[in-house]
């Protein structure tokens, strides 16, 4: 059977897309992504004290 220009003999179905519910997914999930990173950065320096007072004095030189 001989093809004429785009004329095909057989029907091929075009995408509507993506999903609006999938696009709306990935969009919190973004958010979601950011939110996160912004909280961690925020609360980065709460609660850490450097050097602790209870960390161990021990001495990494010397003879044993």
């Amino acid at each position: 059977m001989a093809q004429h220009g785009n004329i095909t003999p057989y029907e091929i179905t075009k995408s509507r897309g993506v999903p609006p519910v999938v696009q709306y997914f990935f969009l919190i999930g973004v958010l979601v992504i950011f939110f996160m990173g912004f909280i961690s950065v925020n609360k980065a320096g709460e609660n850490h004290v450097w050097p602790a007072d209870s960390t161990p004095r021990i001495e990494l030189g010397g003879k044993l």
